[in-house]
Formats: C-alpha cells, sequence, structure tokens
C-alpha cells in the first residue's frame, strides 16, 4: 500500500522573521521577533483538495497537493499600530501584483521552509524610507508550497519513489492564506537577513502586522481568528467576555490602520 506524507519544517520561516540590525533598537525588535515559535512543526489538519495559483512561474502537479494547517503560537501579540510601527522599519500600503512559488533551502540541516515570495507595488509609505513610494518591493511571506523532496523526506526515507518525493503541500498557518494577486493590504515590515540571492522584507509578527482592504466596509482589515464561532460555543460569561475583549481588540486595531491610510492620503 502506497504510503502517504504531510511534511515540512518551520526553522527557516523563523529565522527569515528577524531582520538585520545595526542598532540597538534593531536588536530589541529582533528579539521581540525571535518571540514568535511554533506550537508544533506537524500539520494540525490536512486535507486532498485542488489549490489554485495566480503564479504564472508556478510549477506545482495541482493534482497531487495536500492541504496542511500548522499552528503558530504567539509569545508577542500586537494589539496596537504603535507597537506595529515600533518594531517595524517600514510600514505602507499598496498592492500585491504579483506571486511566486518559494522555498527557502536549509543546506546545513538538508530541507527547507516553504513561502510565497510576492511582488508589492507600494502606494504610500506610512513609516520608513518614502523613496520606495510608487516602487516596487519584494515580500517573502509564510506558507505556500513544498514537496517531500524539498521537505528532506529523501534522506529520512530513502525508499520513497520519485513520484512520493513529488508530493506537494500547500502549507498555511493558523488556517491563514498566503496573500495573493490583487489583494491591497497595509504591511508592516522588517527587512530580511537570511540569504536568499535577492532583498527582501518580511511581515513583523508573521500575519498580525498585514492588514488587507475590504470593500465593503471600506477598512484594513487583519486576518484573526473566527471568533463568531467561538462566541456560539461558550460555556461561561468569563469565556464570552475573554472572546469580546479580542475581538475589540481586533475592531480597535483595524480602524486605527484605517485611519491612518486616510490621514496619509
Amino acid at each position: 500500500m502506497k504510503k502517504k506524507f504531510v511534511f515540512f519544517c518551520l526553522l527557516s520561516f523563523f529565522a527569515l522573521t528577524a531582520c538585520s540590525s545595526t542598532n540597538d533598537e534593531s536588536q530589541n525588535k529582533e528579539q521581540d521577533e525571535s518571540k514568535l515559535t511554533a506550537e508544533n512543526d506537524k500539520p494540525r489538519d490536512s486535507t486532498k483538495e485542488e489549490v489554485v495559483t495566480d503564479s504564472e512561474e508556478a510549477s506545482v502537479d495541482m493534482d497531487n497537493v495536500t492541504v496542511a494547517d500548522a499552528q503558530l503560537s504567539f509569545i508577542y501579540s500586537y494589539d496596537d499600530v504603535e507597537h506595529l510601527m515600533r518594531d517595524s522599519g517600514l510600514s505602507v500600503e499598496g498592492e500585491v501584483v504579483a506571486t511566486e512559488n518559494y522555498v527557502l533551502m536549509d543546506e546545513e540541516v538538508g530541507f527547507g521552509s516553504p513561502f510565497t515570495k510576492l511582488t508589492f507595488k507600494v502606494n504610500q509609505v506610512l513609516s520608513g524610507d518614502s523613496s520606495l513610494e510608487g516602487k516596487e518591493i519584494t515580500i517573502l511571506e509564510g506558507g505556500g508550497y513544498i514537496t517531500a523532496e524539498q521537505d528532506g523526506m529523501k534522506d529520512k526515507f530513502p525508499d520513497l519513489t520519485e513520484e512520493e518525493l513529488k508530493e506537494t503541500s500547500f502549507v498555511l498557518y493558523n488556517g491563514h492564506r498566503p496573500s495573493k494577486k490583487g489583494d491591497i493590504l497595509v504591511a508592516f515590515l522588517a527587512k530580511g537577513s537570511s540569504e536568499t540571492g535577492f532583498k527582501y522584507y518580511s511581515f513583523t509578527g508573521a500575519y498580525q502586522s498585514k492588514f488587507e482592504y475590504n470593500e465593503n466596509s471600506k477598512k484594513y482589515v487583519r486576518p484573526s481568528e473566527n471568533y463568531d464561532e467561538w462566541v456560539t460555543g461558550v460555556k461561561t460569561r468569563a469565556e464570552r467576555s475573554d472572546i469580546e475583549e479580542l475581538i475589540q481588540i481586533e475592531e480597535d486595531i483595524n480602524a486605527e490602520v484605517t485611519k491612518l491610510v486616510e490621514e496619509a492620503e
């Protein structure tokens, strides 16, 4: 019977979230970024389904893709714009104009981590290098496609066939998809420090610093947990109060970011 593998590792992801430092402020930021840790390095859930990619350079066998949901825990949570700006060297508003699959390989350990490489057109610089306004930058966002071979399964399981080594996972972190072409975002970014051969930025604290424009509400909204479902499952007033507090935090920071963009226009 053919074995089915669900795979990927997160080591390189956490290396990518830290930015290079030249002063004490940057060093503090790296310390905060390093607090982002994995709850585990295995998918919580996986399903076989088709995943659509808008990358013209994608070379993924879409009939052989497993969707894997990995869980991240955040020791440091960003609850307001002030702290996001403090730990980000650049904050911008703009549009994702292209995406590309990217796996960051770590030759020392023999496996890689999946990313989505975003080409991001900067419409407004909210803080940081104002010369980037109107230009395109590269952002590496955690999550995307990775094959069994890229994840080091060839060394761990020498008997795997070529077909099995080509088996592909589309990795989501906490159920949040990577950005796609056409997304309009506010992004709080740090300069990437890993050896990739190109300059890039990464989201401060993963998706905690990404706010997508909602056409219906006319607001920038951060990806968050499905609190509405949580509320329906609570058993005590204390639990309901805790969830309502989380909902209020999200509403407040979304309003702060929306106001930030409006004042910059």
